[in-house]
């Protein structure tokens, strides 16, 4: 996927994020550390994404190995996320 187009999709996410009434209904009711962590989660989520899709693309074999690693730092870090909720 080209990086305009990888762009343009986070842009319609929070398009969408911005234009869904109940999202901001819902976090009024949130406390500031809940929002902190959702957000937190959500750039994780993202993170995680994108280094599998580039997990998935590259052949080099030492790349693949730092994107492993760097996977699973993600996965340990949802998981400290997800405790905490």
């Amino acid at each position: 996927m080209a990086r305009g187009w990888e762009s343009k999709d986070v842009e319609a996410q929070q398009d969408r994020g911005r234009s869904d009434p109940g999202m901001h209904l819902a976090a009024k009711h949130l406390s500031s550390e809940q929002i902190e962590r959702a957000n937190r989660r959500q750039a994780l989520l993202l993170d995680r994404a994108r280094i599998t899709r580039e997990l998935s693309s590259t052949q080099n074999e030492r790349f693949r190995k730092q994107l492993g690693a760097e996977l699973a730092y993600l996965d340990r870090q949802l998981a400290a996320v997800n405790i905490e909720a």
